[in-house]
């Protein structure tokens, strides 16, 4: 089994929603491992889900900070396949996180503001140029 770089974290849902709602909803007595686990199972599957759309724009690399943008649409799309029934409220979150999403993938929407992480290199980069036409030397009894 492979592990996914989740784009969200069970903190980034208590923060967004809150504790006793999420506790509600995974079906816990209190905040613990199982409540965490439930979540985690969820966040996984939005991961996967964005994932897919923005994968040309976006890859995860260890110590690259994941964009805000995208730790909310995951948010979004987790807690929503936390309810076991469907209401206009959570299909208008989806909607919007998905809406969001295309975005994204056909870059009508950025997610780094435009920033890329590309590591410094050391040192100056040589080009060789091609010979000059018009020198001294090739001019030279003119």
């Amino acid at each position: 089994m492979f592990e996914v770089a989740m784009l969200a974290t069970a903190d980034d849902m208590r923060a967004r929603f809150g504790e006793d709602e999420l506790v509600q909803l995974t079906d816990q007595a209190a905040w613990n491992d199982q409540a965490v686990a439930a979540i985690d199972v969820k966040i996984a599957t939005a991961t996967s889900i964005a994932e897919g759309y923005v994968a040309k724009y976006y890859a995860p690399a260890p110590g690259r900070t994941i964009p805000p943008l995208l730790t909310e649409i995951v948010c979004d799309l987790a807690y929503v396949r936390l309810h076991k029934a469907m209401t206009e409220d959570l299909k208008d979150r989806r909607d919007q996180a998905m809406k969001l999403l295309r975005d994204i993938s056909t870059g009508l929407q950025k997610i780094d503001q435009g920033r890329q992480d590309i590591p410094a290199r050391q040192g100056a980069v040589i080009v060789p140029d091609r010979e000059r036409t018009f020198s001294r030397d090739s001019l030279e009894g003119f």
